[in-house]
This record gives structure tokens, sequence and C-alpha cells, in this order.
């Protein structure tokens, strides 16, 4: 199932499982790898208002964000590791999507 697909549905209520939650931690993974080397990801795009707003994010984030962020809510860090949404924007600061 696509990620973008998944969001909808939780922004729309529907829990996700484990094991989706699980396929997500991937898709992040290997989203984060791929904007490293393409700057046309999808990931990239900006994520309609209701994802951004159930993703805790401000309206305009991208879908990476989001996704990131959801997982965070999903399945927080253990103390003294960096959250998804952290990693995330650390990335796209590196890889120049974001400025400083």
């Amino acid at each position: 199932m696509n990620y973008q697909l998944l969001l909808e549905y939780y922004a729309q209520g529907t829990k996700i499982t484990i094991q989706e939650a699980e396929l997500l931690e991937l898709e992040l993974y290997s989203q984060i790898e791929s904007i490293k080397i393409s700057k046309t990801q999808g990931c990239l795009e900006i994520a309609p208002d209701h994802i951004c707003e159930t993703s805790l994010v401000c309206h305009g984030s991208t879908w990476i964000t989001c996704l990131a962020a959801v997982l965070d809510q999903l399945s927080p860090v253990k103390l003294g590791t960096k959250a998804r949404g952290a990693q995330v924007f650390d990335e796209l600061i590196k890889n120049g999507f974001l400025k400083k």
C-alpha cells in the first residue's frame, strides 16, 4: 500500500497497524536515502493541509515531513535519540531543500 494512502486513512481516523507502521518506517528510510540522489522525489511535494494538520506539522510541509511526524506520534524514539522529524529536517537542510 502507498504511504500517502495510509496517511490519508490515518487523517480520516483509521488506526495504523504495527505492520503498516513497519512499512512506513521502511518507506521513510528509503525516501531519506533517495533525496540524497535525486531532487525530483514525490516525497518532496507539499502535502495537503488535512495531512499536515493530522501530522501536527505546519501547512505547506512536505510529504516526507508528515510521514516522519506520524511515525514519531505512533512510535516515539527512545530518550536521547533524534526524532524522525528532526532527522528528516537535517537531511533536507544537508541536501539543499531548506535553508538554515
